[in-house]
Protein backbone atom coordinates (compact mmCIF):
# COMPACT_ATOMS: atom_id res chain seq x y z
CA UNK A 1 0.00 0.00 0.00
CA UNK A 2 2.91 2.15 0.06
CA UNK A 3 4.07 2.31 -3.30
CA UNK A 4 0.29 2.97 -3.95
CA UNK A 5 -0.10 5.97 -1.40
CA UNK A 6 3.37 7.59 -3.01
CA UNK A 7 1.87 7.25 -6.27
CA UNK A 8 -1.53 8.60 -5.91
CA UNK A 9 0.19 11.36 -3.92
CA UNK A 10 2.04 12.43 -6.92
CA UNK A 11 -1.08 12.10 -8.77
CA UNK A 12 -2.55 14.77 -6.51
CA UNK A 13 0.36 16.93 -6.93
CA UNK A 14 0.30 17.15 -10.41
CA UNK A 15 -3.47 17.43 -11.09
CA UNK A 16 -2.84 20.56 -8.64
CA UNK A 17 0.12 22.03 -11.09
CA UNK A 18 -2.03 21.41 -13.78
CA UNK A 19 -5.15 23.36 -12.26
CA UNK A 20 -2.84 26.04 -11.72
CA UNK A 21 -1.06 26.13 -14.85
CA UNK A 22 -4.96 25.93 -16.66
CA UNK A 23 -5.73 29.07 -14.41
CA UNK A 24 -2.65 31.30 -15.25
CA UNK A 25 -3.73 30.30 -19.16
CA UNK A 26 -7.47 31.45 -18.77
CA UNK A 27 -6.07 34.46 -16.94
CA UNK A 28 -3.55 35.56 -19.84
CA UNK A 29 -5.75 34.74 -22.52
CA UNK A 30 -8.57 36.98 -20.46
CA UNK A 31 -5.63 39.68 -20.35
CA UNK A 32 -4.63 39.11 -23.95
CA UNK A 33 -8.73 39.73 -24.90
CA UNK A 34 -8.39 43.12 -23.20
CA UNK A 35 -5.41 44.27 -24.73
CA UNK A 36 -6.69 43.05 -28.15
CA UNK A 37 -9.95 44.97 -27.49
CA UNK A 38 -8.22 48.51 -26.85
CA UNK A 39 -5.99 48.11 -29.97
CA UNK A 40 -7.46 50.35 -33.19
CA UNK A 41 -8.11 48.36 -36.56
CA UNK A 42 -6.08 50.47 -38.51
CA UNK A 43 -3.01 49.43 -35.96
CA UNK A 44 -3.86 46.03 -36.48
CA UNK A 45 -3.73 46.49 -40.37
CA UNK A 46 -0.31 48.35 -40.18
CA UNK A 47 1.02 45.48 -38.30
CA UNK A 48 -0.36 42.80 -40.51
CA UNK A 49 1.09 44.67 -43.68
CA UNK A 50 4.07 44.97 -41.91
CA UNK A 51 4.49 41.25 -41.19
CA UNK A 52 3.69 40.29 -44.46
CA UNK A 53 6.28 42.56 -45.81
CA UNK A 54 8.44 41.42 -43.54
CA UNK A 55 7.72 37.66 -44.79
CA UNK A 56 7.88 38.29 -48.28
CA UNK A 57 11.19 40.27 -47.83
CA UNK A 58 12.90 38.33 -45.42
CA UNK A 59 14.65 35.00 -46.21
CA UNK A 60 13.28 32.01 -44.72
CA UNK A 61 15.88 31.27 -41.79
CA UNK A 62 15.01 34.75 -40.54
CA UNK A 63 11.51 34.69 -40.73
CA UNK A 64 10.59 32.95 -37.76
CA UNK A 65 13.02 34.36 -35.37
CA UNK A 66 12.34 38.19 -36.72
CA UNK A 67 8.87 38.01 -36.18
CA UNK A 68 9.01 36.51 -32.53
CA UNK A 69 11.46 39.44 -31.55
CA UNK A 70 8.69 41.54 -33.01
CA UNK A 71 6.21 40.10 -31.26
CA UNK A 72 8.16 40.45 -28.24
CA UNK A 73 8.80 43.70 -28.56
CA UNK A 74 5.08 44.68 -29.16
CA UNK A 75 3.61 42.86 -25.94
CA UNK A 76 6.04 44.48 -23.55
CA UNK A 77 6.59 47.67 -24.92
CA UNK A 78 3.81 48.73 -27.04
CA UNK A 79 0.78 47.33 -25.53
CA UNK A 80 1.26 48.35 -22.28
CA UNK A 81 1.65 52.33 -24.01
CA UNK A 82 -1.37 51.31 -25.70
CA UNK A 83 -3.36 50.48 -22.55
CA UNK A 84 -2.07 53.41 -20.49
CA UNK A 85 -3.09 55.57 -23.25
CA UNK A 86 -6.96 54.20 -23.32
CA UNK A 87 -7.25 54.65 -20.02
CA UNK A 88 -6.23 58.11 -20.26
CA UNK A 89 -9.28 58.82 -22.59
Amino acid sequence: MGRISSLQTEVDASARRLDAALQAADAERRDLKRLARALSPKLLIGVGLAGGFLLMVLPRHLRGSTLIGLGKFALTRLLPLLAAQESDE
